[in-house]
């Protein structure tokens, strides 16, 4: 699945080219579709100028928008992990008997861990499923 950014649609699949507006995704393509870079004027292998239009690239602010939503999460789970520790060093020495809530704390943060690891294919199967549910209302 691919997002076009000249004509803001969707074209599912790994396709070369948007099914709406026909640009080329990143690169530009001969009419034998070998690969080139964007700033290609013939191409590459074969010599041909007829090259595709690439769409706009992506606004930089995406990009950074995806960094800073894949760090969030585990910065805030390495804090709470941290604080964790600090809390067992400090039970241990003022209560002991409470050792036993901290092993059921430290299973609850293997399982967060455990789904910290998940979380970009989880991400990206719900930000698809929201996409083809969002598409499909639009279609008359």
């Amino acid at each position: 699945m691919k997002y076009c950014y000249e004509c803001n649609k969707i074209t599912h699949g790994e396709p070369l080219f948007c099914n709406f507006c026909g640009r080329s995704y990143n690169v530009k393509l001969c009419p034998r579709l070998h690969r080139n870079p964007r700033n290609a004027t013939a191409c590459a292998e074969c010599g041909s100028r007829d090259l595709s239009t690439p769409a706009p690239k992506a606004p930089a602010w995406i990009a950074l928008a995806a960094v800073l939503v894949s760090l969030v999460p585990g910065f805030l789970l390495a804090l709470v992990s941290l604080l964790f520790v600090i809390a067992l060093f400090h039970t241990l020495f003022v209560n002991p008997r409470m050792l036993v809530a901290f092993v059921f704390l430290a299973l609850a943060l293997t399982v967060l861990w455990a789904m910290w690891t998940r979380l970009p294919l989880a991400l990206r199967r719900f930000i698809r499923k929201q996409l083809l549910e969002r598409g499909k209302e639009r279609r008359p």
